[in-house]
């Protein structure tokens, strides 16, 4: 049985899905906001909710799995002002970059990625509802806030009471704003635009989202509620999930049958650099880009070994030495498949076919308590050392080392990792002449900003000749693909 702990209960539970037929599972993630590019603890945020997807597959469950794009907001804004871009231009940039990671992560794609901007109706709807359940207000100051003292279980995701909640938010917000709030711990819902900014027409005036909206608006939609698991970083906890969980759990208490929206909260721990968390605001990031093939040093599957060593909720601090302790642990995995194959022991047939090998039970075990990967890569080894002593063996048995294989490759396959090694890719595979085209093609943003229309078509012209079909879009956006 699988046991998942609940960020709510703060206890392991029995996982059961909603699905009457216990076979199919909702799943909502967090995704990025697109901004800047990726560094280590996206990475971290993106491959925890994808092992844990894997791992639903292989029990047997078909598992929906949607994860968003904040595609504006105020970090979006002021980015495109300081780069002189098209705010639309920038977020469509970072989501291909984004994809493209994932890509070389092997994070499976998810059935869905709604946009924010995608979704500013089904937003407007929650807070019309909100508003007429006296849930929310309308401000002074024209923006629309919820009442958190309208909701007794606000506090139950995060463990906080409400007048702790009163430091948390004041932080986070300006002084004039708190004038304006009925309570310290309200939060923004509608925020009316400034001059300048992007805004979409409400009811309120012109505007936008508050950021924790979004997300009610885009589960709902795709997922239902209540849905089975909601995944993210232990950064989201508070204020991100208390207050989405607050708004959806208010606007749609008749949808909900015990009155929560999410039987399962999981969050993954941090990633830290010095001990301290790594994040684009504390200027301490580690850029995935920079450190994975095929711009940096290291195999992407050490990325992914690295976090596998640790459970998901558990802290990682970051160091160097990790990605040479997660490499010579790959090396081992794959030196014992490529022995094995050397010796043509592949084409023998496994032995116990109709029973669970001691490798795949441990596998499972570890697995099952709460996605224990630590536990199901020591199975991993465990098997590579029976590999090895049977490999150095009189007479190598044949059938068990095929069946030894079969297994390794279930496991790795479940865990994300590539169960082949992978060389870096040269610059004729898109090495150092992606990063050249990437180079070309920011340029060439700034003279099309500039309006120096010749250069620009020369740029598009010279990539056309060197395989990239430059397309471009309208509001300034565009596209490029590999002929």
């Amino acid at each position: 049985m699988l046991r998942v702990l609940n960020s709510q209960s703060r206890q392991k539970e029995d996982f059961k899905p909603i699905d009457p037929a216990g076979k199919d599972v909702r799943m909502y993630v967090c995704g990025p906001t697109v901004y800047d590019s990726l560094h280590l603890g996206h990475a971290r945020a993106a491959i925890t909710p994808d092992i844990v997807r894997r791992y639903l597959a292989y029990k047997g469950y078909t598992v929906r799995f949607v994860s968003n794009f904040t595609d504006i907001d105020d970090k979006i804004i002021r980015r495109a002002n300081a780069e002189k871009r098209d705010w639309k231009e920038l977020t469509e940039y970072h989501i291909a970059e984004f994809h493209a990671m994932m890509k070389t992560l092997n994070v499976l794609p998810a059935t869905l990625y709604p946009k924010a901007t995608e979704h500013i109706p089904e937003m407007i709807e929650i807070v019309n509802v909100l508003i007429a359940k006296n849930h929310a207000y309308v401000a002074a100051d024209g923006d629309v806030y919820f009442d958190t003292t309208t909701y007794a279980r606000y506090g139950n995701l995060s463990g906080r009471v409400i007048e702790e909640d009163d430091a948390g938010h004041s932080q986070r917000i300006s002084d004039e704003r708190m004038k304006v709030k009925k309570h310290p711990g309200d939060f923004v819902l509608w925020k009316l635009a400034k001059p300048g900014e992007p805004f979409w027409e409400s009811p309120w005036g012109k505007g936008r989202p508050g950021w924790h909206l979004e997300c009610s608006a885009m589960s709902r939609k795709h997922l239902g509620v209540p849905f089975d698991i909601h995944g993210g970083g232990q950064d989201l906890l508070f204020p991100h999930h208390e207050d989405e969980k607050a708004q959806t759990e208010c606007a749609y208490c008749e949808e909900l049958k015990n009155g929560e929206s999410v039987n399962y909260w999981v969050h993954n721990g941090f990633l830290t650099l010095n001990n301290e968390k790594m994040s684009k605001s504390l200027g301490n990031v580690k850029w995935l880009r920079e450190m994975v093939w095929p711009e940096g040093p290291h195999d992407p599957m050490a990325v992914r070994m690295i976090f596998l060593s640790a459970h998901y909720r558990a802290p990682i601090n970051f160091e160097p030495g990790l990605f040479d302790e997660a490499s010579a642990r790959l090396d081992r995995i794959y030196n014992a498949i490529e022995a094995i194959d050397r010796a043509n022991f592949a084409a023998a047939t496994p032995v116990n076919t109709s029973e669970k090998s001691a490798t795949i039970t441990a596998f499972e075990t570890a697995m099952d308590d709460d996605f224990n990967t630590a536990g199901a890569l020591a199975a991993v080894f465990d098997l590579v050392s029976i590999i090895n002593k049977e490999l150095t063996s009189k007479a190598p048995n044949a059938e068990l080392l095929h069946t030894a294989r079969r297994d390794l490759i279930t496991v790795l396959n479940t865990l994300g990792i590539r169960s082949e090694r992978a060389s870096k890719p040269s610059a004729s595979d898109g090495g150092d002449s992606l990063k050249l085209v990437d180079l070309l093609l920011q340029v060439r943003q700034d003279v099309r900003a500039a309006k120096l229309w010749p250069v620009s078509d020369k740029i598009r012209n010279g990539l056309k000749d060197l395989g990239y079909e430059v397309e471009d879009l309208p509001g300034g956006k565009w596209t490029v693909k590999k002929k």
